[in-house]
Protein backbone atom coordinates (compact mmCIF):
# COMPACT_ATOMS: atom_id res chain seq x y z
CA UNK A 1 0.00 0.00 0.00
CA UNK A 2 1.69 3.07 -0.76
CA UNK A 3 1.29 6.87 1.43
CA UNK A 4 -1.72 7.76 -0.64
CA UNK A 5 -3.55 4.83 -0.28
CA UNK A 6 -2.90 4.56 3.37
CA UNK A 7 -4.11 8.60 4.09
CA UNK A 8 -7.29 7.37 2.13
CA UNK A 9 -7.92 4.62 4.26
CA UNK A 10 -7.09 6.79 7.14
CA UNK A 11 -9.42 9.51 6.40
CA UNK A 12 -12.67 7.40 5.78
CA UNK A 13 -12.00 5.64 8.99
CA UNK A 14 -11.94 8.77 10.58
CA UNK A 15 -14.67 10.77 7.95
CA UNK A 16 -12.20 13.07 7.17
CA UNK A 17 -11.98 14.80 3.42
CA UNK A 18 -8.74 16.86 2.30
CA UNK A 19 -10.13 20.34 4.05
CA UNK A 20 -10.91 18.74 7.65
CA UNK A 21 -7.78 17.03 7.41
CA UNK A 22 -5.65 20.21 6.67
CA UNK A 23 -7.52 21.82 9.52
CA UNK A 24 -6.96 19.05 11.85
CA UNK A 25 -3.13 18.73 11.22
CA UNK A 26 -2.31 22.17 10.45
CA UNK A 27 -1.31 21.16 6.93
CA UNK A 28 -1.94 23.70 4.17
CA UNK A 29 -4.76 22.34 2.15
CA UNK A 30 -2.87 22.66 -1.17
CA UNK A 31 -0.49 20.76 0.41
CA UNK A 32 -2.75 17.99 0.96
CA UNK A 33 -4.41 18.55 -2.21
CA UNK A 34 -0.83 18.30 -4.09
CA UNK A 35 0.30 14.92 -2.68
CA UNK A 36 -3.24 14.10 -4.86
CA UNK A 37 -2.29 15.77 -8.21
CA UNK A 38 1.51 16.15 -8.43
CA UNK A 39 2.43 13.10 -6.53
CA UNK A 40 3.97 12.95 -2.67
CA UNK A 41 7.43 12.38 -3.98
CA UNK A 42 8.64 15.97 -1.84
CA UNK A 43 6.88 14.71 1.13
CA UNK A 44 8.27 16.69 3.85
CA UNK A 45 8.91 14.98 7.33
CA UNK A 46 7.21 17.27 9.10
CA UNK A 47 3.70 16.53 7.25
CA UNK A 48 4.50 12.50 8.22
CA UNK A 49 5.17 13.89 11.79
CA UNK A 50 1.70 16.12 11.87
CA UNK A 51 -0.03 12.95 9.96
CA UNK A 52 1.40 10.32 12.42
CA UNK A 53 0.42 12.37 15.19
CA UNK A 54 -3.13 13.15 14.70
CA UNK A 55 -3.90 9.15 13.22
CA UNK A 56 -1.81 7.66 15.82
CA UNK A 57 0.51 5.69 13.68
CA UNK A 58 3.92 5.33 13.95
CA UNK A 59 6.13 7.54 11.42
CA UNK A 60 7.42 3.93 9.81
CA UNK A 61 3.62 3.12 9.15
CA UNK A 62 4.17 5.24 6.44
CA UNK A 63 7.62 4.45 4.56
CA UNK A 64 6.50 0.23 4.64
CA UNK A 65 4.83 -0.14 1.91
CA UNK A 66 4.29 -3.82 2.84
CA UNK A 67 1.69 -2.47 5.68
CA UNK A 68 -1.91 -3.92 4.94
CA UNK A 69 -0.48 -6.47 2.11
CA UNK A 70 -1.71 -9.27 4.04
CA UNK A 71 -3.10 -10.89 0.59
CA UNK A 72 -6.74 -11.48 2.85
CA UNK A 73 -9.83 -9.32 2.91
CA UNK A 74 -10.53 -5.73 3.98
CA UNK A 75 -11.76 -6.73 7.28
CA UNK A 76 -8.43 -8.26 7.62
CA UNK A 77 -6.68 -5.32 6.24
CA UNK A 78 -8.52 -2.87 9.24
CA UNK A 79 -7.58 -5.20 11.72
CA UNK A 80 -4.06 -4.58 10.09
CA UNK A 81 -4.49 -1.21 10.13
CA UNK A 82 -5.51 -1.04 14.08
CA UNK A 83 -2.57 -2.79 15.49
CA UNK A 84 -0.65 -0.96 13.63
CA UNK A 85 -1.85 1.95 15.67
CA UNK A 86 -1.53 0.04 19.13
CA UNK A 87 1.15 0.24 21.69
CA UNK A 88 3.26 -2.85 22.12
CA UNK A 89 1.19 -3.84 25.26
CA UNK A 90 -1.92 -3.59 23.46
CA UNK A 91 -0.56 -5.98 20.72
CA UNK A 92 0.34 -8.58 22.68
CA UNK A 93 -3.39 -8.00 23.98
CA UNK A 94 -4.75 -8.80 20.94
CA UNK A 95 -2.17 -12.06 20.10
CA UNK A 96 -3.57 -13.74 23.36
CA UNK A 97 -7.31 -12.97 22.68
CA UNK A 98 -6.56 -14.78 18.71
CA UNK A 99 -4.15 -17.38 20.76
CA UNK A 100 -7.08 -17.95 22.91
CA UNK A 101 -10.22 -18.41 19.84
CA UNK A 102 -7.62 -21.09 18.78
CA UNK A 103 -8.63 -22.63 22.34
CA UNK A 104 -11.85 -22.54 22.15
CA UNK A 105 -12.00 -23.89 18.42
CA UNK A 106 -9.88 -27.00 20.24
CA UNK A 107 -12.56 -27.13 22.78
CA UNK A 108 -15.24 -27.28 21.09
CA UNK A 109 -14.34 -28.85 17.96
CA UNK A 110 -13.56 -27.74 14.49
CA UNK A 111 -17.23 -27.62 13.09
CA UNK A 112 -17.27 -24.13 15.24
CA UNK A 113 -14.48 -22.16 13.20
CA UNK A 114 -16.72 -19.45 12.57
CA UNK A 115 -15.84 -16.30 14.01
CA UNK A 116 -19.63 -15.62 15.11
CA UNK A 117 -20.31 -19.24 16.39
CA UNK A 118 -17.31 -18.55 18.64
CA UNK A 119 -18.09 -15.66 20.01
CA UNK A 120 -21.65 -16.58 20.74
CA UNK A 121 -20.17 -19.69 22.28
CA UNK A 122 -17.98 -17.39 24.51
CA UNK A 123 -20.51 -15.08 25.10
CA UNK A 124 -19.08 -11.57 23.58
Amino acid sequence: MDFLEKLDYLMEENHLNKNTLSKACNIPYTTIDGWYKKGYEGLKLTSLKKLSGFFGVPLDFWANDDTLKCGGSEVKQKVIMQIEKMSEEEARAVLAFIHSLGEVELIYGSEKNDLTDIMEMTGI
